[in-house]
């Protein structure tokens, strides 16, 4: 298999000379217009037709090289991906494919985590080392009790001493990328309940509706009782600022557990970063 849909096409040219223009989409003519501009490739009517003609081909075998350092069919399918593309490219991000995904958890308060059928030892992992590393592949993690997803680390080394209820937490590191949103889908997490602990500002509330949209029916917003207090008191608003337009459209949903936040967003003119109820755990009111 070619290791670029323009390579093929351009090997072609090399081997026959000319090739119909129908088969240069906009795309392919984009990425040689250095060589249609300087002749190196030029286009040519043929009968009722346009064909693309080489006219210079060592020029065209150092584009070749230049582009796919590797040839046209590209390095064996045993390099891993991000190698592989730039042994083809030239380009680790040009990789079709990426390795899978690392979460960072801490469990506690008798989590119980498996992985085809097996315990992971995640209690002891966080006592241990503070933290327990899994890869995210096609394997059949399972977990039935309540997860937590935090957004910020020191939310996450923190996150027992606040008493959510919940038993494993997941480090967010900001917005969760598509393929963790896909674990959380799959059959072995489908027991999970889902606790979002993010901040209180249009990003936190967005990545709340983000993540219930992909696990319906058990995904929740973690509330202290006295959010409007501490909101009033310490919140930024520079976590407004920076999302008019989330906010914005935050403004119309019909979420129950969100509107009421939104309505305190508005009526004080700020956000609260979730550190901020770490007090709770020093008497800091």
């Amino acid at each position: 298999m070619a290791v670029d849909h323009l390579a093929e096409k351009l090997w072609q040219l090399l081997e026959q000379g000319r090739l119909p223009s129908s088969r240069f989409a906009e795309r392919d003519r984009t990425r040689l217009r250095s060589l249609f501009e300087t002749g190196v490739l030029q286009e040519e009517r043929s009968g009722a037709g346009k064909k693309v003609v080489v006219h210079d081909r060592e020029a065209v075998e150092r584009f070749f090289d230049q582009c796919f350092p590797s040839g046209v069919d590209g390095c064996p399918e045993k390099l891993l991906p991000r190698s592989r593309a730039i042994a083809e490219l030239r380009d680790s991000k040009k990789t079709r494919e990426t390795i899978p995904p690392i979460a960072l958890l801490r469990g506690f308060d008798g989590c119980e985590l498996f992985v085809d059928g097996e315990t992971v030892p995640v209690v002891a992992w966080t006592s241990t080392a503070g933290v327990a590393a899994i890869r995210i592949d096609d394997r059949q993690w399972r977990y039935g009790g309540t997860l937590a997803i935090v957004e910020n680390l020191e939310f996450f080394w923190n996150m027992e001493k606040l008493k959510t209820g919940a038993q494993l937490a997941l480090y967010a590191q900001g917005r969760l990328s598509g393929r963790i949103l896909n674990w959380l889908a799959s059959p072995g997490m489908l027991q999970a309940s889902i606790l979002h602990c993010g901040d209180y500002d249009p990003v936190g509330l967005d990545e709340y509706l983000r993540i219930k949209t992909v696990c319906p029916g058990r995904t929740k917003f973690y509330l202290p009782n006295n959010l409007e207090i501490l909101m009033s008191r310490y919140g930024k608003g520079e976590l407004l600022q920076s999302s008019v337009a989330v906010l914005d459209r935050l403004r119309k949903t019909e979420d129950q557990e969100i509107r009421p936040i939104v309505k305190l967003l508005d009526q004080y003119g700020v956000g609260l970063e979730q550190e901020l109820l770490l007090t709770v755990c020093f008497d800091i009111e």
